[in-house]
């Protein structure tokens, strides 16, 4: 069965990886950066090479499968040509030096130089997405997340099947405080991916959707504890207006000590055709406010209101007025005690 690309890439990670102990000390780091593009550019973690070479090639190193395929050769051992035109390999080589330098500026803090250089790599290879990826990391490192959103879509828009991109634009949209089109991005990496996705990958996802899942409770709460603030201020309103906003009757007669200080005014009240009256009163705002604005009534709650005692009612029905507002209270019998 062929061998993947991820799988050849593996290998070559491998054989990177077990060399650094005969490289000089000073292109250690070199060395790194190249297995660092490697495992990026082909979307593995490292610690994936080991199960790669065994799926891909069994367990063999690169050193065994260059040693046997030495011995199995053909006899003429003629070189296999490869067409590839002299310009675009120069180019090529030329964009990932340039990358290469990024990634070294990258690992040294120096994002400004590691912008410049991938900046410069994208003018030789506009269509590589790695290089609009890596600068997406470089400017969400100097958290210019603006820059890093457009880079990352711009990967996108090269290679939709490009993982990194994804995870670099949600990277960022998280860092702008957008946790739903970040949790978006997020999601697109894991689609990508599949079963190959790292636990890495997942948990970016879920902290993304935990963000999410906590704004979403945050507004429920504000929206709840608004209406709650309405339906309190609305009923405030109404038990001091009374029934139909109709003038709080308790507070009329409150000064005196309620009903309980008035003497026979309780058992006027209980009285069925003052009560009655009443009801006609609650059920018409209008006689209501004829009453309130009768002068004699207002002397009457005046005096009630401050002690004064009973009023004198058969004075009070004197007043014409009084005995008209009386006729429509009580159905022209008059308030009881006058007949």
């Amino acid at each position: 069965m062929a061998q993947s690309n991820k799988e050849i890439a593996a290998l070559i990670v491998d054989f990177l990886s077990s060399s650094s102990s005969s490289v000089d000390e000073d292109y250690t780091d070199s060395l790194n950066v190249a297995i660092d593009c490697i495992t990026e550019a082909f979307q593995f973690e490292k610690d994936e090479t080991s199960s790669l070479i065994s799926t891909g090639f069994k367990g063999k190193k690169l050193a065994e499968l260059l040693a046997s395929a030495s011995a199995t050769a053909g006899v003429s051992g003629e070189p296999v040509k490869v067409n590839i035109p002299v310009e675009d390999a120069a180019a090529k080589a030329k964009a990932e030096e340039l990358k290469l330098q990024g990634n070294k500026a990258m690992a040294a803090k120096n994002f400004d130089e590691a912008i410049e250089k991938y900046t410069a790599a994208i003018s030789v290879a506009p269509t590589n997405a790695v290089y609009y990826s890596n600068r997406a990391a470089a400017y969400s490192s100097l958290k210019d997340y603006e820059s890093a959103v457009d880079d990352a879509e711009q990967a996108i828009k090269v290679d939709p099947s490009y993982s990194k991109g994804f995870s670099r634009l949600g990277f960022a949209k998280y860092a702008l405080n957008k946790p739903e089109e970040a949790l978006d991005a997020y999601k697109k990496v894991l689609d990508i991916e599949g079963e190959k996705a790292t636990d890495v990958m997942k948990r970016d996802y879920e902290t993304a959707k935990k963000k999410v899942e906590n704004s979403m409770n945050l507004e429920k709460s504000s929206v709840g504890g608004s209406s709650d603030n309405v339906d309190n201020k609305s009923t405030a309103e109404g038990a001091g207006a009374g029934a139909g906003g109709m003038p709080d009757l308790s507070s009329l007669l409150g000064g005196a000590g309620g009903l309980g200080g008035a003497g026979g005014l309780g058992s006027l009240f209980s009285n069925p055709q003052v009560m009655q009256a009443a009801q006609k009163m609650m059920q018409n705002p209008g006689m209501m406010q004829e009453m309130m604005s009768n002068p004699a009534m207002k002397k009457m709650a005046d005096e009630f209101s401050s002690g004064g005692g009973m009023p004198d009612f058969s004075q009070m029905m004197n007043d014409p007025s009084l005995k008209d507002m009386a006729k429509n209270m009580f159905g022209g019998s008059g308030p009881p005690g006058q007949q």
